[in-house]
């Protein structure tokens, strides 16, 4: 008779927390060895027609039947100037954008776009990262421009010393304030500057010999706190990686021009916050150092309160976005690239958008403003393979709502699009995920879901073809 010996586990006290606990660190270690980046599809046909972006955002939200998706009624000022521009459909404000009407053969207007939040931090977060805001995940998700930076990485040449994603002129000013790198590297992060603080980096030659001794020394000093016992890290990582950055972009020939603002120039532009920013935005991508996307805020736009006051909040605004983006549209049209072989605006795609549009009608608030609407606003689209002298979508005769889409989605079209739009004519592959984050839930480039509905996102497809 065969015996069967049965081996029964004998599971002690010590042996269950010396697994337990290996068991633990390897569960919180396994982020580390998954990969970065995983295609969650096949499918996604990339434009690829840009190599840089510029986002221009109206903070606040701008009245669209009062700009782009104009609306005449007795609330009209008489002098607005509704005029018919070059014979087609389109009808503006041309007593407000003079020059702005004179480029609408270059611009395409998509007034279909909706909002999902109508309260100006939940918006203007979801307007920076195209999802949802999540108290849990807050730290974690990047921004589109920290996306931007990170998809860039392997595209920086040797010599680049600009950031891939500059932020100018957007202060808290009551919204969410600027959103970063989240889970990505540190040099994903924005540089943020304020343009009436003034821009002054480089060094003069004075200088150059007294910051050499104090950046080496630095250096030796970082070497040994990186090299002692409980130092370093992720922080330690982190500001030597913004250090390296900033030491490339001090150090570098011809920063100073680049950042320089000519007061000619700026009269032309408008003599503004927006105007000096829409300068070092085209200077920046004219330099081809590495900056690919520029984020500019054009605060002012939340118009509660006597939005038809003469020389009022709305006349101001207007008065300053025409010359500075139709000028910046200008230059970036008559600039070449390095290559000689197209203008710097064909490889430039330009986005001016608010977070959401205003209320309409002749009702207006007690104050004799527009409250927010989340159901209707105009999105501006230029360069970058845009095909100009356009209008996608269409609203109602109040343009409170949408009626016509426009596109192939048949709905409305939200910030997840404008966001696909923007990565496909970069060339990057919006269906991507990123799961080695800090929650271990993967972030996904763009969320097939949005907070209500299934989405399916896609670039805006009538705006190229």
């Amino acid at each position: 008779m065969e015996t069967t010996l049965t081996i029964i586990p004998k599971l002690t006290r010590r042996s269950f927390f010396r697994i337990g606990s290996a068991s633990v660190s390897c569960l919180y270690l396994l982020p580390m060895v998954r990969p970065l980046n995983v295609r969650a599809s096949e499918k996604a046909k990339l434009l690829g027609s840009a190599e840089y972006c510029i986002f221009l955002f109206l903070q606040g939200g701008a009245s669209q039947i009062d700009t782009f998706d104009f609306k005449e009624g007795k609330w009209t000022p008489p002098e607005f100037d509704l005029r018919t521009i070059k014979g087609g459909p389109l009808k503006l404000p041309y007593g407000l954008f003079p020059r702005l009407a004179e480029k609408m053969d270059q611009i395409a207007l998509v007034r279909s776009v909706a909002a999902w939040e109508s309260a100006h931090p939940r918006a203007q977060y979801y307007l920076q990262v195209a999802h949802p805001i999540s108290p849990a995940r807050v730290n974690e998700m990047p921004s589109i421009g920290a996306v931007i930076a990170y998809e860039m990485k392997a595209r920086r040449k040797e010599g680049d010393f600009l950031p891939p994603f500059v932020c100018m002129n957007y202060g808290a000013g009551g919204g969410a304030g600027i959103v970063g790198s989240g889970c990505l590297d540190a040099q994903c992060s924005p540089w943020t500057i304020e343009t009436e603080s003034g821009v002054d980096i480089g060094l003069s030659d004075a200088e150059r010999q007294r910051y050499d001794r104090r950046w080496s020394l630095l250096n030796r000093l970082e070497q040994g706190a990186r090299s002692a016992e409980g130092l370093g890290g992720n922080a330690s990582y982190e500001l030597h990686s913004h250090y390296q950055s900033a030491h490339s972009m001090i150090t570098a020939r011809g920063i100073r021009e680049t950042l320089q603002l000519n007061e000619e120039e700026r009269k032309t532009y408008g003599a503004s916050a927006l105007g000096d920013a829409c300068i070092l935005a085209r200077n920046l991508l004219a330099a081809e150092a590495g900056t690919r996307y520029v984020f500019i805020s054009h605060n002012g736009w939340d118009h509660h309160k006597d939005i038809y006051e003469k020389n009022g909040p709305l006349y101001s605004r207007c008065s300053e976005l025409d010359p500075a983006l139709s000028h910046l549209l200008t230059d970036l049209g008559r600039l070449r690239c390095r290559d000689g072989s197209t203008s710097l605006l064909e490889k430039t795609l330009v986005v001016c958008m608010g977070e959401f549009g205003r209320t309409v009608g002749e009702l207006m608030t007690g104050r004799r403003g527009r409250d927010h609407l989340r159901d209707a606003s105009t999105t501006l689209f230029v360069g970058g393979g845009v095909k100009g002298g356009r209008i996608i979508g269409a609203t109602d005769d109040t343009g409170g709502r949408v009626v016509d889409p426009g596109w192939n989605k048949q709905r409305s079209i939200y910030i997840e699009d404008v966001a696909a739009t923007m990565y496909s004519a970069l060339g990057i592959d919006y269906t991507k995920k990123i799961t080695n984050t800090p929650s271990g839930r993967a972030f996904e480039y763009l969320e097939l879901f949005s907070g209500t509905t299934f989405l399916g996102p896609s670039e805006i497809e009538p705006l190229f073809s």
